[in-house]
Parts: C-alpha cells; sequence; structure tokens
C-alpha cells in the first residue's frame, strides 16, 4: 500500500476524485489532506469521506516547513498530490519529495503557466486568446512555478460559444481522468525492479499459494543502516529513493537470514510432487505441490519448523498419491478385462 497526501486549498474537487478512485482498493491510498484554509469546503468533503484532514496556517508553510515534513513522515506518506493548492509550497518540501509532487493545472502547459495563473485566469486567457484548444497537464513540482517535467496531458476543444464557465467544465472532466493516472504512474516508477522468480516460487504463484519473499540477488543486498525513514532526509530525495525500496529492504533481510541459518532448507520434493500428479493421482498429487512450495516460502521467512513440516507433508501426499494411483491401476486393469466378458 502506497499512502499519498493531498494538498488542497478550495473546494477539493480533485481530492475527493483521487480518493474515490484510489480508496477502495488495496494499491494506493490517500492517506491525508493538507489544507491551508481554515474554513475550506474540501474539510467537510474529506472528513465525510473518512480522510484525515488538517490546516495549517499560512505562515506555518512559510516559515515551518519541517512541521509539514513530520505530519507527512508520521504517516509515511510517499507522494503529494497538489490539488488546486494555492499557497506557497517551501523549497524544503519540494527538495524532500523531488519527483514525488504532482500539480494539476488547467492548461496545456507550457501555454498559460505561471504566476497568477490558476482557475477562472487561466480559461479566461484562453478565450481572449482566440485559441482553439485548451486541456489539463499534470507535471511534477519542482522550485519553478509551472516548469516541472508534464507526466500526463489531455486537450480538449475550445469552441467559438464557449466561455470560461463551460471550458472549466470541459477542462475538470479531463482533469478527473489524468490525476489518477498520473499518481499511478509516479507510483509505478517508485516499485522496485523484479528480480527472477525460482522455481518453487513460481509453482506457488501458479498454485495461488502465498510466497511474499522473492530471491534477492546477492549484489543487492546491503545492510539497512538507516534510522530514519521519511521525507525529512536529506538522501530521501530522488523519486527511486530508500523509503520507495523499503519493501524490497525488508525481503532482503529476510533472505539474508535464511542464507546465514546454520540449517539447510528441507527438500521440497517438487518434481517428485509433479510426477506423482501427473501419473498417479491428481488431486493428493496437487496437495504434495502446494506442499512443496511452503517448504521454500517457510524457509525464507525463517521459519524453519513451518519449512520442515510442509516437506513432510509434501512426503506423505506423494506416498498418498502413489498408493491411490497404484490401486487404481491395479483395480482398473482386472475391472476392464472382467468388462469384456
Amino acid at each position: 500500500m502506497t499512502n499519498i497526501a493531498v494538498f488542497a486549498s478550495g473546494n477539493g474537487s480533485n481530492a475527493v476524485n483521487l480518493v474515490k478512485t484510489f480508496n477502495s482498493g488495496n494499491r494506493i491510498h490517500v492517506a491525508l489532506c493538507l489544507t491551508d484554509r481554515e474554513n475550506a469546503p474540501v474539510i467537510e468533503k474529506m472528513n465525510e469521506l473518512g480522510v484525515e484532514t488538517i490546516y495549517f496556517p499560512r505562515n506555518v508553510w512559510k516559515e515551518d516547513p519541517q512541521a509539514i515534513l513530520d505530519t507527512l513522515r508520521q504517516r509515511d506518506i510517499k507522494v503529494i498530490a497538489l490539488a488546486g493548492f494555492l499557497c506557497f509550497l517551501s523549497e524544503d518540501i519540494v527538495n524532500a519529495y523531488e519527483g514525488r509532487i504532482l500539480n494539476i493545472h488547467p492548461s496545456l502547459l507550457p501555454a498559460f503557466g505561471g504566476k497568477g495563473m490558476h482557475g477562472a485566469n487561466v480559461h479566461k486567457a484562453v478565450i481572449e486568446a482566440g485559441e482553439t484548444k485548451s486541456g489539463a497537464t499534470v507535471h511534477v513540482v519542482t522550485n519553478e512555478i509551472d516548469a516541472g517535467p508534464i507526466v500526463v496531458q489531455r486537450e480538449v476543444a475550445v469552441l467559438p460559444d464557449d466561455t470560461p464557465e463551460s471550458l472549466e467544465a470541459k477542462v475538470h472532466e479531463v482533469e478527473y481522468l489524468i490525476f489518477p493516472e498520473a499518481v499511478m504512474k509516479t507510483v509505478a516508477s517508485m516499485t522496485p525492479p523484479a528480480v527472477p522468480k525460482s522455481v518453487d516460487d513460481a509453482w506457488a504463484e501458479a498454485l495461488g499459494v502465498p510466497n511474499n519473499v522473492p530471491p534477492v540477488p546477492q549484489k543487492d543486498r546491503q545492510p539497512d543502516n538507516s534510522t530514519t525513514d521519511g521525507p525529512h532526509n536529506p538522501t530521501d530525495s530522488h523519486p527511486l529513493n530508500a523509503t520507495a525500496y523499503q519493501p524490497y529492504k525488508t525481503a532482503s533481510r529476510q533472505a539474508n537470514t535464511a542464507a546465514t541459518t546454520t540449517e539447510p532448507m528441507p527438500p521440497t520434493f517438487l518434481v517428485w510432487s509433479v510426477i506423482m500428479t501427473i501419473l498417479c493421482c491428481t488431486i493428493p498429487g496437487i496437495v504434495a505441490i502446494i506442499y512443496s512450495a511452503k517448504v521454500s516460502s517457510r524457509f525464507y521467512e525463517g521459519d524453519m519448523e513451518g519449512a520442515r513440516r510442509a516437506s513432510r507433508n509434501a512426503e506423505i501426499w506423494i506416498i498418498i498419491s502413489f498408493v491411490l494411483g497404484v490401486i487404481t491401476n491395479t483395480l482398473y486393469i482386472p475391472l476392464s478385462i472382467a468388462g469384456l466378458f
């Protein structure tokens, strides 16, 4: 689960859209909303949706950004989405979350961006300029206004009879589509690279057996000496940072634990399980495969007793499959012969 925060100053329609998009799933979760306006309508909307909302006065945003960062760190926030946030954003926050702060802007940047270009001001300027198209842009926030790399952008047509209000409505519809898309792209960029699956892991995945510990190549195993984990850490400033790699580091520690144990992994009997499934009795053979897959899973979790128990169960079910297969074949031949007479 990746926790994200939304910053909003007004009605928060984009913030609401993000919550409704993500908070019914299990991969991305809007865990926090921060606002710079005590009576912003977004506060009531977020409360109704069950999202924690905190108001910080503008002087805190400007003079004490560490208070903001501490709040984000305490809630394990990995990505920030600016949804109509009009307050000053400190360089400390931008630098701490470099590459992980997204802003939605109601124009096709770089056109109609910069200071003063927000909300109705943008749509009015687009129409007055005689543009035939406008749209919305999600970009990465940098220390320069509306100048960060574009993540997603989509156009809408500007018709001769459009008003700032009608254009705003069309652009809003586009915003609701591209903002979640941009968040998903950013979260995906933080996902650690895949590692090769062992044979046991592949069988476990195919059979739906939980196996949460991927094999970790030796070159990627590094000691985790960090004492802090959050955006306040200056080393945590790249999109693919130590915080984003935390699940990978956890798996690495577990794999290292297993690798340094004095006991070898019990036999998995995977090959025999497959043979019994094919040649003897299918259902007991499949059960044996499941237990075979659990041997490595339990071993890499450091549960030696569980690994030994799974190994014994795999062996038992292999024997059961073999015995049932022999009995079935023994009875089938004479019964088939008898059926001929």
